[in-house]
Parts: structure tokens; sequence; C-alpha cells
């Protein structure tokens, strides 16, 4: 009797470690379009402080509300900028809804005339993407490698199902988000950009080597070697969200 209850209690716990360590990942398009405004600023403090008093207007809280819009500031290395504001909207909708709503501020446009007078405009651009892929949640993430490439025309869904074969092995190995946009308008020799998440730059340098070591990584490369060419790689350190909390407490 011992001995069958000493069974199922290791049959038990062998089932148990099982589900713990499965982790169920989906991986589809989260529908959201992200604009990625490039900056290369040149008066920090001042540029912060332009940032700061936007989101603490009205017209920012209205925007935020009325869209659903997610912003954040992001650093840079290994690129010709400094600095990147992420726009998010949920879906095209409200991405035009929120561009109509931001457009109409004098706020907004104060803060882009001081954008401009703290940032080397000359080296300012931006791209919007549409998500077509990704893998747990990015926001909880403070560190980025981005791949910058181009898909060949025609090649876009068959690299999409390597790219997503690939990452399902690699579940493991990369422990936070993961994703792939496809870039709709304002193209800078790229036309796609995967990026994998983590919550230190040691943790994703220790997450990209132990990806380039498997197989399932080897054979995506040879599979897509004809399909893309590269443009650029990135490293995107998280600086600030912005929610208008402090309007919220002050008001």
């Amino acid at each position: 009797m011992n001995k069958l209850i000493y069974s199922a209690f290791i049959v038990f716990c062998f089932n148990l470690n099982i589900t713990i360590q499965a982790e169920d990942v989906k991986m589809e398009s989260d529908g959201t379009i992200m604009e990625f405004n490039y900056l290369t600023v040149t008066d920090p403090q001042n540029f912060m402080m332009s940032l700061d008093k936007f989101d603490k207007s009205k017209c920012a809280e209205n925007w935020r509300n009325e869209s659903g819009v997610g912003v954040s500031l992001w650093s840079l290395r290994g690129s010709g900028n400094s600095h990147f504001i992420l726009v998010v909207y949920e879906n095209a909708d409200k991405m035009e809804k929120g561009r109509a709503i931001f457009s109409s501020c004098k706020e907004s446009a104060d803060m882009l005339v001081k954008i401009s007078n703290t940032t080397d405009v000359s080296k300012s651009w931006n791209w919007v993407t549409q998500n077509v892929l990704s893998g747990r949640t990015w926001q909880t993430n403070t560190s980025f490698a981005k791949f910058n490439f181009q898909v060949a025309r025609g090649k876009e869904a068959e690299y999409a199902n390597a790219w997503k074969s690939m990452m399902s092995d690699q579940l493991d190995n990369s422990p936070g988000s993961f994703g792939l946009n496809a870039v709709a308008y304002g193209n800078r020799y790229a036309n796609h950009m995967v990026y994998i998440g983590a919550n230190s730059v040691s943790e994703l340098n220790d997450s990209i080597a132990k990806i380039r070591t498997t197989k399932s990584y080897i054979d995506y490369t040879a599979d897509t070697l004809d399909m893309i060419s590269n443009v650029s790689s990135e490293m995107v350190q998280f600086v600030k969200f912005y929610t208008g909390e402090w309007y919220e407490k002050n008001i």
C-alpha cells in the first residue's frame, strides 16, 4: 500500500513539473500599430522637460482617453540616432482618431517646436509598423535587441512562418517578449523588424547567444538566406512611459 502511494506521488510530481514548465505562449498578431519616431537629442534636459510638460496637459489626457494611445521613450545603441519615441495604438481606427486629436492641440504643436529645438532635425525620421506576430508582453521588458531588414517581395508570409517556427523552439532560451513587425509607411531601407526583449542587457545577450547555438536557428538562417537582407541592428533600452500620472495626482 505504501509503495502504491509513493508511486502515485512520484507520478503526480512528474506531471506537475511538466505542467509548470510547459508555457503556453501564443504567437499571433496583436493588431497593434506602432509609430517609431527616431531622434538625435542635443539638449537632453530641455528635451525631457518638453515631453513631461506635454504629458501633464489636457491635450495629452484627452489623447490617451479617447484613443487609448501608449507613449514611451527609449534610448538606442548601434544606431545613428540617440532615441525614439514609441507611439502605440490598438488598431488603425484608434490611430486615426488619436492622430486627429494630437494634431488639433496647441500643446502638441508647442511640444513639437521644443523637440525640434532640442534635437538634430536633419537626423529625425519615423516609420509606422504593424505587428505580424508577437509572443509575451513587451511592456514588461526594459532591454531589447531590434533587427531591421528587407524581406523580398512576395516572401513575407514564408518568412513569417520560418521565424515563427524558429522562435517557437526558443521559449526556454528567450524568457522575455519577442515579435515581428512589418513596416507599413515611412520605409527606412527596411520593410520588417523583429525584436527580442529581456529585463537586462546581460539577460538579453545571454538569450541571443543561446538562440544562435540551436539547430532551429541554424536551419532558420539557411532557409531564409535568400529571403532577407539585413539592414541594421539596435540595442534598445527603456527610459520612460508617459501615462499622465502627475497630471491625475495634481489637477
